[in-house]
């Protein structure tokens, strides 16, 4: 089917052909076509990776807007693939196309949003937008569900169900197009989205997978090849690919083997007699991922492994970092990259071999456990570039005859397992229970039910036809209720639900009511006696927070700050017990948590942080970016607990963790564009310490702090004296205890 047979707008048609070099569809493409994905119907694709799902899905998103003029929400599970998105579609925007993505601030209601057409969100924010039911939700005409798989996650799963079920309930009707690769009950998810369903395992160009016994590498379609040995079976299988013109992904289950794969992958191109990579090309990007890393020590070591055209991959990268990483693995400046899981989860970074490195993991509770089939599929699914790979290859690493058996078995003949449902799992069942009578969707048990009876576990506990499960799901709804009324959430009477005041202000925030109500009680507790360690120990009990993991050999020195700290820290027993290590393990993971952002309000270096805490900059602003929508949901609850003082001082801390910075410094950084938590603290010490400071100065005399040069010299000033004859300067306290709520301040 060629692309000007579609009825599609010839401007689109066009702009396809020309800009997006497309002549032709697949045949999934075909397929999604034929089932009505460009009129309107609701379509489920469960196709390959490269198979054209998601640029279909692109089509029909414009196509939506320029027919219908009805707005396409286009909703994934990570902000890094929002991030990839929206580079995606700004393409289109030279159709007229507004687009745009939003995926923080769950306390608004993001009214901006109306002025755009495709708007690209993450499913948490897509829920929160969801609750505040802004009006331009009655011009959604298209939802696209990137992930679907997702479904089955503990955390997201549940909240692409709520979305489903609220879009019902406000009488929305869009069209609705869910898109993954490996889903292995893909027909009872198109049966409860109520859509078509497209699944084939077409690709454009053939995915052997098979299992490396050295020194053959084994495949699927009985065809088995001679590897030359060059160290271990991993370099020996990467170098393989890269000889034969390829590039490789080797996929570990930790970071540290990450590195270290990188590591051993860097000396053999570097080692080897063959001109394996562009050495100008491998220097340039070394030296610009050296640059844009805030990490001296993390910069040095990826830029000596680029150099040899090999890097590692994790989330402990900084975005930024990642990206030019990966822009250099499409360009084959870097030929081999080492990575965790996070390239496997729809970026879209395809190599010609593929190796899972680790098919076990250490799971906590469990010790280490195989990887799920559908994981596997996602890694090899990253097999083979077309265009530019006349075949992909996903390989497994086996120690002998029968693990090589046991590895085909398991994996590579293996279909992915069942999508089931967690959302009557009692966290889940509680945050959306609250969510759906605060947000105004349910007042009354018969509401409840019209809510719960949209989801994909109503269906598959078949609660509809079942007595027993229909009984067993309502006791633990009334469970749920109860604790809701219990922590001060909602409350009831003649069987009508309304959220308090609390409430609401906990659904406003997206805080869930368990972690809510620690909140609560740990505020109250610390009214009068709050410091930025106790006030960071509680906002890190969230379970949305990573703990870090005490090491062994650690533990002294924790559990001695953990006594001595004990009585000033909220949510802890009276008196200290006779508890064992593992029963204080947790706290200590979370002392230590608050205490690393402590370090980093108190300027501490990020080097410093990495070798202390083993925190990444990846990992630092993850933890910034979770603690700042805390510590504002923590305000805000002391705020509705007139605990006014208090609510002061966490917003206050709140910009503190956002900027890394002494209160003395904060101003400066909070007014002046280009400045962060450094080039702040250089100018205070050269002496200008408020906006007027720098507003009366000289280019000459800002250029004396370190790290201001002419330009920004120039900036700074020009900024300074607007915000002066606005009267825009956000001020802040300069002491350390401020009083009174934040909005004083600002």
């Amino acid at each position: 089917m060629l692309i000007a047979d579609l009825s599609l707008p010839d401007v689109l048609k066009t702009f396809i052909e020309e800009k997006r070099n497309a002549k032709f569809l697949y045949p999934p493409q075909e397929e999604a076509v034929r089932r009505g994905i460009l009129n309107g119907e609701s379509v489920v694709m469960v196709t390959s990776t490269a198979s054209g799902k998601t640029f279909l899905a692109e089509v029909a998103a414009i196509s939506n807007v320029l027919i219908n003029d009805r707005k396409t929400i286009v909703t994934v599970p990570l902000k890094a693939l929002a991030y990839e998105k929206l580079m995606d579609f700004k393409a289109y925007e030279e159709l007229g196309i507004r687009i745009t993505a939003s995926t923080g601030e769950y306390d608004s209601d993001d009214r901006w949003l109306e002025s755009f057409d495709v708007i690209i969100t993450t499913y948490e924010k897509l829920d929160s937008i969801l609750r505040h039911k802004p009006a331009w939700l009655g011009d959604v005409g298209q939802l696209i569900i990137d992930e679907l798989h997702y479904l089955g996650d503990p955390e997201r799963g549940p909240i692409i169900e709520s979305i489903i079920s609220k879009i019902k309930l406000l009488g929305l009707t869009p069209q609705i197009i869910g898109l993954s690769a490996t889903i292995g009950n893909a027909e009872e998810l198109a049966g409860w989205l109520g859509a078509k369903l497209v699944k084939t395992n077409w690709r454009p160009i053939p995915l052997r997978e098979g299992v490396y016994l050295r020194p053959f590498l084994s495949f699927n379609d009985g065809t088995k090849i001679r590897v030359r040995e060059v160290g271990d079976p991993v370099t020996s299988l990467a170098m393989d690919s890269l000889n034969g013109g390829g590039q490789a992904i080797v996929f570990t289950s930790s970071r540290s083997s990450a590195v270290k794969v990188a590591k051993q992958l860097a000396k053999a191109i570097c080692d080897s007699q063959s001109r394996l990579i562009d050495v100008e090309a491998a220097s340039r990007t070394a030296e610009e991922v050296r640059r844009a890393s805030s990490s001296k020590l993390l910069g040095d070591e990826l830029s000596q492994l680029i150099r040899c055209g090999a890097s590692f991959h994790h989330a402990g990268l900084e975005l930024e970092v990642r990206r030019l990483i990966e822009e250099a693995f499409r360009q084959r400046i870097i030929r081999a990259l080492a990575s965790t899981t996070t390239l496997a989860a729809g970026v879209n970074l395809p190599a010609r071999r593929v190796i899972i490195g680790d098919y076990r993991r250490y799971e906590a509770g469990e010790g280490m456990v195989d990887i799920p089939v559908m994981e596997y599929k996602q890694m090899a699914g990253r097999a083979g570039r077309p265009g530019l790979d006349p075949y992909g290859e996903a390989v497994l690493i086996a120690s002998n005859d029968r693990e090589a058996r046991r590895l085909f078995d398991l994996y590579v003949n293996a279909e992915p397992e069942n999508v089931v449902s967690r959302f009557f799992v009692e966290e889940n069942l509680a945050f959306n229970l609250l969510s759906i009578i605060a947000s105004g969707y349910a007042s009354n048990m018969n509401e409840i039910n019209d809510f719960l009876s949209n989801t994909l576990a109503y269906s598959q506990y078949r609660i509809a036809s079942n007595v027993i499960q229909r009984n067993a799901l309502m006791r633990r709804v009334d469970d749920m209720l109860k604790f809701l009324i219990e922590s001060g959430f909602i409350e009831e009477s003649n069987g009508e639900f309304a959220a308090t005041p609390l409430g609401l202000a906990v659904n406003k925030t997206y805080i869930d009511p368990y972690t809510a109500n620690d909140y609560v009680r740990g505020l109250r507790e610390l009214n009068g006696k709050a410091n930025n360690l106790n006030l960071l120990f509680l906002a890190v009990k969230s379970r949305k927070i990573p703990k870090l993991r005490v090491k062994r050999g650690e533990e002294d020195k924790w559990s001695d700050a953990l006594v001595r700290n004990w009585s000033r820290l909220p949510l802890m027993p009276p008196t200290l017990p006779d508890y064992d290590d593992d029963e204080l393990n947790p706290f200590m993971e979370e002392l230590k948590t608050a205490t690393m952002m402590l370090d980093w309000i108190n300027e501490v270096d990020e080097d410093a942080l990495l070798k202390q805490y083993d925190a990444q900059p990846g990992d630092l602003r993850m933890y910034i970016d979770q603690l700042d929508w805390l510590l504002g949901a923590m305000s805000e609850l002391a705020r509705i607990l007139k605990l006014r003082e208090l609510a002061g001082r966490i917003g206050m801390l709140r910009l503190r963790v956002k900027y890394g910075i002494k209160a003395d410094a904060l101003e400066l950084a909070l007014n002046l564009e280009g400045i962060g938590r450094t080039r702040a603290r250089e100018l205070y010490r050269a002496g200008f310490k408020s906006i007027e400071d720098i507003a009366n100065s000289t280019p000459a005399k800002l250029q004396q702090a370190r790290g201001i040069g002419p330009t920004l010299a120039n900036s700074l000033i020009e900024q300074a004296k607007k915000l002066m004859e606005t009267g825009r300067i956000t001020r802040v306290p300069r002491d350390e205890e401020p009083s009174g709520d934040l909005s004083d301040y600002l």
